[in-house]
Formats: C-alpha cells, sequence, structure tokens
C-alpha cells in the first residue's frame, strides 16, 4: 500500500510539474503567438481581401494619394524592423499626423481602405497620415506581442520616427481592436508617456474601433468559450502577467481613459464576438471624456464596410476629428 502510496504521489508530482512547465506556456502562447498576416497572405485570398474591404486597391495611390512614401524603421525598445506608408498633408506646414493602427491577426491593408474617407472628407489637408504594419503584421518583423503593450511601444516608435524624419509633433491615434487598445495603453504606459514628454510629442485625440476594452474580461470570455477551466485560466494568466511587468490590471478602459482625459470617440457594435459591448459598456460607464456610438448588427470591425452605415460612420470621424473644443 505504501508503495502504491509513493508511485501515486510521483505520479501526480509528476503531471503537476509537466503541467506547469508545458500546460501553462502552451496557454500562454495561445495569446502571445499567432501567424503573421504579410501582404501576400491577405492578397491570395479572395474571401481574406473582401473581409478587408479593399477590392483591387493595394496602396495608398489607388485611394488617390501617389505622393505616399513607404518607410523602414525600429521600434521604440527592442529593434525589431517595422514598415508602414507615410501619406504628406495636401497642404505645407502641417505638424500633426493621423495614425492608423490595425489590430491582432491584421496588416496596413486592412486599415488602408480608411484613405477613402479621409480623402472624401477632405482630412488631408489637416493631417499628414500614417499607416503602420506593426510588429508581427505585413512587411514588419516576426515578433510575439502582447495584447497591445508591445504594440503601444511600436504606436511610439512611430511617432519617434515620424518625429525625427518629418518633424511630427503631434498625432490623433485612430486604432482597432487590439490596436485600439494599443492606442490607449500608448498614452498611459509609463516609460511611454515619459519619452513622448521628453521629446516634445503629444497625442490629441483617440478613435478607437471595435476597440478590446478589458483584456483580462476579454481573455476570460474566450477561454470559457474554449472550454478552458477558471483556475487553468487564472494560472496562465499569472504568467502572461509576469510577461508584460505586472501591468495587464491597468489594460482596461475604465483606467486608461480616466487615467489620461483625451477625447475619446469610440465605434462599437453590439454583435461583436471578439470585444463583446458588455464588457466595452461597462469599461467606459461615466466617463465623460469619452462618445460611444453604437452599431447595430456588425462584425468585428466592420462598421464603416456596411452600406447602411458608412455615412453615419464618416460623420462621426468627420465630426470628432474636425472639433477642437471637445
Amino acid at each position: 500500500m505504501k508503495k502504491f502510496l509513493r508511485i501515486l504521489a510521483i505520479s501526480i508530482l509528476l503531471i503537476a510539474l509537466a503541467f506547469y512547465f508545458v500546460g501553462i506556456p502552451h496557454f500562454v502562447g495561445l495569446i502571445t503567438d499567432y501567424d503573421r498576416y504579410t501582404f501576400e497572405f491577405v492578397t491570395s485570398d479572395p474571401q481574406r481581401v473582401a473581409d478587408y474591404g479593399i477590392g483591387d486597391n493595394r496602396n495608398p495611390a489607388d485611394y488617390g494619394f501617389s505622393n505616399y512614401e513607404e518607410v523602414d524603421y525600429q521600434t521604440l525598445t527592442d529593434g525589431l524592423s517595422l514598415n508602414g506608408w507615410y501619406v504628406p498633408s495636401s497642404k505645407e506646414g502641417i505638424n500633426q499626423t493621423l495614425m492608423i493602427n490595425h489590430g491582432r491577426t491584421s496588416n496596413r491593408l486592412k486599415t488602408m481602405k480608411y484613405l477613402e474617407l479621409i480623402k472624401a472628407q477632405g482630412l488631408d489637408s489637416l493631417f499628414n497620415i500614417f499607416i503602420p504594419d506593426l510588429r508581427n503584421s505585413g512587411k514588419s518583423e516576426e515578433a510575439s506581442t502582447a495584447l497591445g503593450y508591445e504594440f503601444a511601444e511600436d504606436i511610439v516608435g512611430s511617432m519617434k520616427m515620424l518625429n525625427e524624419k518629418y518633424g511630427q509633433t503631434d498625432f490623433v491615434l485612430w486604432g482597432f481592436s487590439m490596436g485600439a487598445m494599443a492606442s490607449a495603453v500608448a498614452v498611459n504606459r509609463p516609460d511611454l508617456v515619459q519619452y513622448q514628454n521628453e521629446h516634445g510629442l503629444k497625442v490629441h485625440k483617440l478613435i478607437l474601433d471595435s476597440p478590446l476594452s478589458n483584456i483580462k474580461e476579454t481573455a476570460r470570455e474566450g477561454a470559457k468559450g474554449m472550454g478552458i477551466p477558471n483556475f487553468i485560466f487564472n494560472m496562465a494568466w499569472s504568467k502572461f502577467d509576469q510577461k508584460i511587468e505586472g501591468w495587464s490590471d491597468q489594460m482596461k478602459f475604465s483606467f486608461l481613459l480616466s487615467n489620461n482625459k483625451l477625447p475619446v470617440l469610440i465605434l462599437y457594435t453590439d454583435t461583436d464576438e471578439q470585444t463583446p459591448a458588455s464588457i466595452l459598456e461597462a469599461e467606459i460607464e461615466g466617463e465623460m471624456n469619452v462618445y460611444p456610438v453604437l452599431f447595430k448588427g456588425c462584425k468585428h470591425v466592420q462598421l464603416y464596410t456596411r452600406p447602411e452605415y458608412k455615412d453615419r460612420y464618416t460623420s462621426r470621424v468627420n465630426t470628432f476629428l474636425r472639433t477642437d473644443d471637445l
């Protein structure tokens, strides 16, 4: 009997060790690692092209911006290679850039279509435009991500490059899904805020489309859908939290949008399966600097491409960008 109990105890210990050293890293990997969506990966699949809403368009020239530049540069902290499109303003002397930031499993081809809105509303007379491939996306270097924590570094790295190469000092960040969370983190994470302050860089507004609004609760909902027990999720999340220096409790809008009270336009739908409206609405309740606009019955990051909502979406973005005293 004692021998059996000893074997049982050793077996349980080995299973627990295997779970800790193999199972937990696997679950963390589900959060941090995903396939890099290159241009070829997107354009070779007609369904993916349709989902991106770009038709035959492949670069800013196809939207009437033939003077665009393709720029290679590096991340702010870890030297990864990034790539993006810079579209200069139609007016001389503009030092404010509208940066359009894509989300997870995406690239700048998906956010390129908003150049149509910018052109139609003449917003290129007010802003230079920058559309980056953040890490692990498009033409930028393959890397792990962390639900917007590292994307935020790339956004500030983009600001650094735009300042050094084009003299840009003022910014509006327009983010989608995980790129929306990253945009909010970029103006709150102390080290990134310190860099902006020291170099005279200032973000004036945020536009957040289909935003990831609370990384932990959204991940928890996803884990439930995969049948992952809550205790396993909590263990994996603790490990993930270590990767982002214990900052996961701050990566929620109830902190980010109240800590830095920039004017924020939020565009979202009540049927978003990736970033549920119930989580978002709880996060922004009572925030006076936040202007939410609900679109009913849409898919994730598909608000602008719905014909019945295109004019409303355009009007809200145009008005928000042109209004100084929100």
